[in-house]
């Protein structure tokens, strides 16, 4: 996942909030050093995708993402989780029942 997001053209940064530490930010930056979008992956393996702090994280994410859409700057946040169509489905359900998590999309490695 990491590689295809360094592909598009995004390079992975820090973590602009000290609170929230993703395990992948990147942001796509202007010629003139203006952020243009930026993506912020989670990823769980299933052991501990009903973990407490993944819900933690989720929330905070999506926190995030609306702070930034307040600033006009896209924001593409994502559940990273294993294969499986058990897993995919959790992950969904996990995602439901978060109600601030719903601008968060499952992606599944590949």
């Amino acid at each position: 996942f990491r590689k295809r997001v360094l592909r598009r053209g995004f390079r992975e940064v820090g973590s602009p909030m000290p609170t929230f530490r993703p395990d992948i930010f990147a942001e796509k930056t202007s010629a003139e050093g203006r952020v243009i979008e930026q993506i912020a992956v989670e990823a769980e393996i299933e052991s501990t995708l009903f973990s407490e702090h993944t819900t933690d994280q989720l929330v905070k994410l999506s926190e995030f993402i609306e702070h930034q859409r307040k600033k006009r700057i896209r924001v593409k946040g994502f559940l990273l989780i294993p294969r499986g169509k058990r897993v995919l489905a959790q992950a969904r359900q996990l995602l439901f029942s978060i109600p601030e998590a719903n601008s968060i999309k499952v992606a599944q490695a590949h």
